[in-house]
């Protein structure tokens, strides 16, 4: 039986043995993406609908209105902390922050994209994938 983790941090893997003959080690990192269960965007107070008609639900924080600046929805903090939990994340930040990553893609018209690049809610944690 194998034993493989996922999400584990970064600094472990590096510590990889090459495999037998081979001058290189096999590195895997996962992004993972979650929708979070809110009621509320994540970024600002307007609502969250899949089924809305297009800009319908939008303001100057959604849009990046110059001046316009995003708060954290107090509920998916609370959830991204349960997550945390779950995962065995070995530290979760009393302090986090937020930044905007600016870059041109042909479907993000305001030009960035907030993340927790610096200072993340949580690290560290893993999810142990039991292989036969």
């Amino acid at each position: 039986m194998q034993r493989l983790r996922a999400l584990a941090p970064v600094r472990r893997a590096l510590r990889a043995q090459p495999l037998s003959g081979s001058a290189y080690a096999a590195v895997i990192g996962l992004e993972v993406h979650a929708q979070l269960a809110c009621a509320r965007k994540a970024y600002c107070d307007c609502l969250r609908d899949a089924h809305a008609p297009p800009n319908t639900l939008t303001c100057g924080v959604c849009l990046g209105h110059p001046g316009a600046l995003p708060v954290a929805n107090s509920e998916a903090v609370a959830l991204g902390v349960r997550a945390a939990a779950a995962l065995g994340c070995a530290r979760v930040a009393a302090v986090v922050s937020w930044d905007r990553k600016n870059y041109f893609y042909p479907d993000l018209p305001k030009g960035y994209q907030i993340t927790q690049q610096r200072e993340p809610l949580a690290r560290d944690g893993f999810v142990e994938i039991v292989a036969d």
